[in-house]
């Protein structure tokens, strides 16, 4: 019989980085629900009390779980017992509930893209928001003018480790998942990985109370999750290279490359290969069809490897 477990934020189970050599927070079955509850993505306990001030942050990290680098919180991983590299890991969103505060901010700093905005020598702006989860609105906490945003919850980090040794950074999206950040993936989706290690290793955190396509200024809605469901189940008769998706209006593929062209390619091939599949034609007759009906999105641009996502609206060919 499947079974349900949680999982806190606690030194245990928090960490920054994926590796396939962490030791599992937690061991399931595939078919078991596991209900997280995360911090944002900075490591944040509380929301801000005034404007500009730092907030307090989980410092009680376990020393084999830190890293040198940034990372951001994860809370994990999770074996799933029977995934074996080659399989598929598919994983269902049931329900995600935001905390009640969140954060963005942008410019200020040297990145590639407030270099390319001329925002990188500029104070760093900050906004402060309050998350009504029962209206799903955020609403901006200080300043002279509040501002309101409706509330479309996801995760950013949904993901396992490479089959490569060593600790790799939670800040760049892999064929195995990790900082997808694709906004798409909300409560009622339900994600396909490619496993490349025994037992997954599945981790996730860097919640998002919203974000538009691209994650343009480097955060989005940055929030603490107070309950991500997600159930897990083990496929064997399904092989896929990258990540994808079904929301509940179609399909999309994934991909990630340093650059974006090359990401759209891998996403639309991939998406070529899903539809010969699904329709059972060819993949030229494939590639007529999606310049119908397939849009190609940017999903983000800020996590060294951009991504790209192909989407393909079930009724789009009936």
């Amino acid at each position: 019989m499947a079974k349900i477990y949680k999982l806190e934020p606690t030194p245990d189970t928090l960490h920054g980085f994926f590796s396939k050599d962490l030791e599992p927070a937690l061991t399931i079955c595939s078919g078991d629900t596991v209900i997280f509850r995360t911090l944002d993505s900075a490591w944040g306990l509380e929301k801000r009390s005034t404007l500009g001030t730092p907030r307090k942050r989980f410092t009680k990290l376990r020393q084999e779980r830190q890293t040198k680098q940034f990372g951001h919180s994860l809370v994990g991983p999770v074996y799933i017992q029977d995934a074996k590299a080659g399989d598929t890991l598919e994983i269902n969103i049931n329900e995600i509930v935001p905390g009640t505060w969140g954060w963005t901010s942008a410019g200020g700093f040297p990145s590639y893209w407030n270099k390319k905005l001329g925002l990188d020598k500029e104070k760093e702006v900050y906004l402060d928001f309050d998350l009504d989860v029962e209206k799903m609105v955020g609403t901006s906490q200080f300043g002279n003018f509040k501002y309101s945003v409706a509330l479309q919850p996801f995760m950013g980090i949904m993901g396992m480790p490479p089959k490569e040794e060593g600790q790799h950074s939670t800040i760049v999206p892999r064929n195995t998942g990790g900082n997808i950040d694709c906004k798409e993936l909300r409560a009622g989706s339900t994600l396909y990985l490619p496993v490349f290690v025994h037992g997954g290793l599945f981790s996730t955190g860097d919640g998002h109370a919203v974000q538009g396509d691209g994650e343009v200024a480097g955060p989005a809605l940055e929030c603490p999750m107070e309950r991500v469901s997600l159930t897990f189940q083990v496929r064997n008769d399904m092989k896929i290279n990258r990540p994808r998706a079904k929301t509940k209006n179609g399909w999309i593929t994934m991909a990630f490359h340093e650059d974006l062209d090359e990401a759209m390619w891998l996403a639309l091939s991939d998406m070529l290969d899903l539809m010969a599949q699904v329709y059972n034609i060819s993949r030229t007759e494939a590639y007529a069809y999606a310049t119908m009906v397939v849009d190609l999105r940017v999903t983000q641009i800020v996590n060294s490897s951009k991504g790209v996502h192909a989407f393909l609206p079930f009724d789009a060919l009936k």
